[in-house]
C-alpha cells in the first residue's frame, strides 16, 4: 500500500497526450511504478526511478505481472494464426 497512489485516469491521460506509441516514458519518482505499468498498457516503453527499496521492489514486482500477462497469448491471437479452411 503506498501512501500517495496515482489514479490511472489521470497517469493514462498523459501518457496519451504526451508521448507516441513505442516512444519511452521516464518516471524519476517511481513508487509502485504506476506509469511503467500504464504506459505498458498504452504501447510504450518505460523507465521508473525509486530510492525507497520497499517501494522499488513491490514495483518490480507489479510491472512483471502486468508483462507477464499483457505478453500472454489469448484465444483470439491462436485463431488469427490458424488458416480457417475455406
Amino acid at each position: 500500500m503506498h501512501v500517495c497512489p496515482l489514479q490511472f485516469d489521470i497517469v493514462d491521460r498523459l501518457i496519451n497526450r504526451f508521448s507516441n506509441p513505442g516512444e519511452l516514458v521516464f518516471d524519476p519518482f517511481g513508487g509502485l511504478f504506476t506509469v511503467p505499468v500504464r504506459a505498458l498498457h498504452a504501447g510504450r516503453r518505460s523507465r521508473a526511478v525509486e530510492l525507497n527499496t520497499g517501494y522499488f521492489l513491490d514495483g518490480v514486482k507489479y510491472l512483471q505481472a502486468e508483462e507477464r500477462k499483457h505478453g500472454m497469448p489469448t484465444l483470439f491471437d491462436l485463431a488469427d494464426d490458424e488458416a480457417v479452411p475455406a
